[in-house]
This record gives structure tokens, sequence and C-alpha cells, in this order.
């Protein structure tokens, strides 16, 4: 009796899982091919994933990381989008009769979803463009967030900052605002360190001065089209205001704060080595005959009611 029972339960419960169902626009599913489904999908995550690696790994003997990286993405949705349309065929789902459950889900996306696939599409530009690329050093103007790129995702790309702070920013803020690229082409930037030096000070032996602190750090670009230099830019009140300026690397540029404080310390240096005094900003105080009357009153009353 037992025995029947488990059976009837077993049989009712294999029934309905290869029972045809009815979805709209005639799509006609079966619970036990849904199961297939997610299986094949699983096994479809990890295929993709490992073709990703492989064509990663295989480009990057002949092409550089960046292009290597956005290659190796491109196949990886590709991969995923067939694999979709064959499991759906799979398990016996006509693709035509999606039309009708795709418009209705697009009219849903179109509303709820769209920052997503706004996202979603700005980064098959940046893929396509290659305007921004994996170690790539950028600053989005808007906010003033610099750092470098790690990974470009689906839906965002990861910045790393210079304190080891990762920051996920939508793609779109990339193809819709301003951003700026200190590596996109030439991995070289100018700096400007200004200084001060007082007025009778050798013009001639502060530019070797200088050209000669800029070319001990190692940050400095070896190239002749980018010699480092003196500007003299302004007289000011207590002498002449000036700007060392320097070409650096990349090394140099992705780390701007800890650059400048370098070249500031090495030129102090030099300067001080050089018994260049770096002049302090000069206060004159006038003092009126009025003025002068008051505090010597001051003064003299101060005294006489101590003494006493």
């Amino acid at each position: 009796m037992g025995m029947r029972i488990m059976h009837d339960y077993l049989g009712g419960f294999w029934h309905w899982f290869t029972a045809p169902w009815t979805l709209p626009g005639g799509m006609i599913v079966e619970p036990i091919g849904m199961v297939e489904f997610l299986i094949i999908l699983v096994f479809l995550w990890w295929g993709a994933a490992w073709v990703r690696r492989f064509t990663r790994r295989v480009l990057s003997r002949q092409l550089d990381h960046a292009t290597a990286y956005a290659i190796s993405r491109l196949t990886y949705y590709m991969v995923i989008a067939l694999g979709i349309f064959i499991a759906l065929q799979t398990v016996g789902v006509n693709l035509s009769s999606l039309a009708l459950l795709g418009g209705v889900v697009g009219v849903g996306l179109g509303f709820g979803l769209q920052n997503i696939f706004s996202n979603f599409a700005s980064g098959l530009i940046l893929l396509f463009e290659r305007s921004i690329k994996v170690g790539d050093y950028i600053q989005i103007k808007e906010n003033g967030l610099h750092g470098e790129v790690k990974k470009l995702g689906v839906r965002y790309t990861q910045i790393v900052t210079n304190d080891h702070v990762d920051i996920l920013v939508p793609n779109s803020q990339f193809v819709n605002g301003e951003v700026i690229n200190w590596s996109l082409d030439d991995p070289i930037m100018r700096i400007h360190i200004p200084f001060r030096v007082p007025y009778g000070t050798d013009r001639e032996r502060l530019r070797n001065l200088v050209i000669e602190t800029a070319l001990s750090l190692p940050l400095t670009a070896r190239d002749e089209r980018y010699p480092p230099t003196l500007w003299l830019n302004a007289f000011g009140d207590a002498g002449y205001d000036c700007e060392m300026i320097v070409w650096v690397e990349r090394a140099g540029l992705i780390r701007p704060g800890g650059t400048r404080a370098k070249y500031n310390w090495a030129l102090a240096d030099a300067l001080e080595q050089a018994g260049i005094e770096i002049p302090r900003p000069r206060q004159e105080v006038v003092v009126t005959p009025s003025l002068a009357a008051a505090l010597a009153s001051t003064v003299e009353n101060s005294s006489s009611s101590s003494s006493t």
C-alpha cells in the first residue's frame, strides 16, 4: 500500500515535471526543460570564462595588454549571447514566439533599466574605441576623481586611486562626461613647480641649478624633445616668481601629489646648498605721530602704575 502511494506520488510529480506550460506569446516550456536550460547555462558560463582567459593569454603574446583584454571581453560576451540562443533552442523554445514577450520586456527595460543598458552600451563603446584602457591613468573633471583603470566591466569601470581605494564608476560617465586620460597616447606629462628667489640672484646659475636638480631625479623623462628648464614668470614683491618646468614619465604622472613633493624637496635642498634663500613676504608698518604719542602715553602710564 505504501509503495503504491509512493509510486502514485512520484508519477504525479513526473507528470507535473514534464507537463508543458504555455507562456505569453504562445511559448511552451516544460519544467524539465527549464532544469536542462539552467544546467546548460552553468556549463556555458564556465566555458565562456575559459575561452576569455585562453583568448587573453594567447593574444597577450602578440598584442598589448589593453587590446588583448578588450578582445577577450568581447569574445566572452559573444559566447554568452550565442550560447543562450542555442540553449533556448535545445530545450525546445521557439524563438519566434518570443516576439510578444520581448516587446513587453523591452517596454519594461526602457523605463526601469535604461541606466543599466546605457552603461552596458557605454562599456561596449569603450572597448571598441579604446579611449580608456586597462592600465590608463585617468581623471574625471566633474568630480576630480583620478586613478588607474583596473577593470572594464559590463556596467562599471573599476578605478583604483593612489590611496588604494577601489571606486566603481558607471561606464556612461566616461562616454557622456569629460575625462582626462593622462596616458592615452604619450605617457609623458609636464608639471610646474613654482618657487621664489630674491632679487639679485644669478639667473643663469639658477637655470643650471634647476636643470641639474630635475635631471637628478629618476622620474624625469630622458628625452631630448622634452628638456627641463626654468621659467621666470613675474616680478613679485619679494623676488623673482619662478617655475621649474619638468617632464615626467608614467611612473610620475600616476602619482601627481607624490611627484610634486619629490621635486619640491629636491629643489629646496639644491637652493639651500647653493646659498639661495627663499624670500619671505615683507610687511611695512607705518606709525603716525598721533599713534606714536598714544603708544608713548600708554607706556608711561603703565610704568608709573607699576612703580607705585
